[in-house]
């Protein structure tokens, strides 16, 4: 499969930056030491990092869900883009006269239509009209004080606006941390198909070493109580062959209940895990991260929200001033009809609510403010250490290469020791082959954590997404 895109556009414009912490992830192999021909495997679907994330978009279940909910988002957008929509109802009526004699002596029809609107300013205009006046009813009220102004009456478009950016970035955190989980389960499944090849080649040793130990002992070069040491070491891989068996599968099927699919498909990680450094621009790097991840572009979206939401609770601590005028000329009897304007003026007293929402308002945008300054901190010391970590794991990558070089050599000196008759004993040759173990088993855990840091620091930045070419449909432009 190749790298899913999906028709998607994000609330920041496109960043022409290609992250190489995120380009190096699809490119992962294994070292050649590490890297063993496994047993054949049967009807085995082998699968790269690009269709893991594929099957993820795909079929997982959290990711559909959070589709789903987008329909009905949009819609909630719609409905407040629609506020100053002239709203048009008309009404067909039918009554019945009924005579002293209970027979029916007379049917009416009546046909009306009434059509309202807001405008940006406030005000609200009602037209009337029906078949039996033949002329319209027209009436306009326009707030002067509470609830006047375009600024105000647009306030709630603007929230829902703000609303659906917000879930556009829940939408890509949801993808996101998602796409990440299954690229780390994927890498499990990984370490585990090598970790079972590690012990499989340790044990295939200790048997080899068993059978040069058996014709030592029948040549008279060895005593027969070595051969202990040798079948003890046997017994152990075995344990070890058996405790890596089990990790697989335990592997393979968290990953196939990430990408929801078939317990039973019997998957096998194509990919080689194999490392080259990558060069990291930090302040590049903390660059790309204000402009694309996804809690902190929220945390400025909350900010904008509060800041509506606190011009609406000012607005509504003012008094009730308006203008209202309007126009019948249904009765028929005066041809210029009747028009009427005047003042209204209000105010409940008593009411706390208006003051208590204010106040509440007024407080949510200082914790707001609160939060974006600690929302940026975080985001900055998280790049910061995710950097560290990828630097980090790359050094323990080199040593323990280096360590498991070390141990390879150390393990093929003695045993050219001991087929020249020279060596410490089978005790020594088993030790440096556990030796060996370990350090090919270190190797392999450095290079996987070295690759999930890569992964993390692209969803610490927020360019999961970018990386995979994954696009978000926006409701807006």
């Amino acid at each position: 499969m190749k790298a899913p895109s999906q028709s998607i556009s994000t609330p920041t414009s496109p960043i022409k930056f290609n992250l190489s912490a995120a380009t190096q992830v699809r490119q992962i192999s294994a070292s050649d030491a590490i890297s063993q021909k496994s047993l054949p495997t049967i009807n085995a679907l082998a699968l790269q990092i690009s269709d893991i994330v594929a099957l993820v978009l795909q079929n997982n279940r959290t990711i559909k869900n959070a589709y789903l909910e987008r329909i009905a988002q949009r819609q909630d957008l719609v409905v407040e883009e629609d506020k100053f929509s002239p709203n048009i109802t008309p009404t067909v009526s039918t009554s019945f006269g009924q005579s002293g004699s209970g027979a029916i002596s007379s049917v009416t029809n009546e046909i009306g239509l009434e059509a309202k609107m807001k405008i940006p300013t406030g005000g609200e205009l009602t037209l009337g009209w029906t078949d039996t006046a033949l002329r319209p009813k027209i009436s306009f009220n326009q707030p002067l004080l509470r609830g006047a102004g375009v600024d105000i009456n647009r306030a709630s478009i603007q929230t829902a606006r703000l609303t659906e950016k917000t879930n556009v970035l829940d939408l890509k955190a949801t993808l996101t941390n998602t796409i990440t989980d299954a690229i780390l389960a994927y890498r499990n499944l990984l370490r585990a198909q090598e970790q079972l090849k590690i012990e499989q080649l340790s044990l295939k040793s200790a048997q080899e070493l068993l059978e040069i130990n058996k014709a030592l002992i029948a040549a008279g070069r060895l005593a027969p109580v070595e051969i202990i040491q040798s079948e003890t070491a046997i017994a152990n891989r075995q344990v070890s062959l058996v405790t890596a068996q089990n990790n697989l599968e335990s592997t393979k099927l968290a990953l196939l209940q990430l990408l929801d699919i078939d317990k039973n498909t019997n998957i096998v990680a194509a990919e080689v895990p194999k490392v080259t450094r990558v060069t990291l621009d930090s302040n590049k790097l903390r660059q790309v991260a204000l402009l694309n991840q996804p809690e902190y572009l929220q945390a400025q979206l909350n900010l904008d929200k509060a800041k509506l939401d606190l011009s609406q609770a000012k607005n509504n601590r003012r008094w009730d001033l308006g203008l209202n005028i309007s126009y019948d000329n249904t009765t028929g009897n005066n041809t210029t009809g009747d028009v009427k304007a005047g003042l209204t003026f209000s105010k409940t007293l008593g009411d706390l609510a208006p003051e208590q929402r204010f106040q509440r308002s007024r407080v949510n945008l200082l914790q707001t403010e609160n939060n974006l300054k600690e929302q940026l901190e975080s985001l900055e010391i998280q790049v910061t250490d995710r950097i560290r970590d990828v630097n980090s794991s790359f050094s323990q990558v080199q040593l323990a290469q280096q360590a498991r070089e070390y141990s390879e050599r150390q393990l093929q000196i003695e045993r050219e020791k001991q087929r020249l008759g020279r060596g410490s004993g089978v005790f020594e040759i088993v030790s440096l082959e556990n030796s060996l173990v370990e350090a090919r088993n270190a190797e392999l855990n450095a290079t996987i954590e070295y690759l999930n840091a890569l992964t993390n620091l692209d969803q610490s930045v927020g360019t999961t997404l970018y990386t995979w070419q994954v696009k978000i449909e926006t409701s807006q432009n």
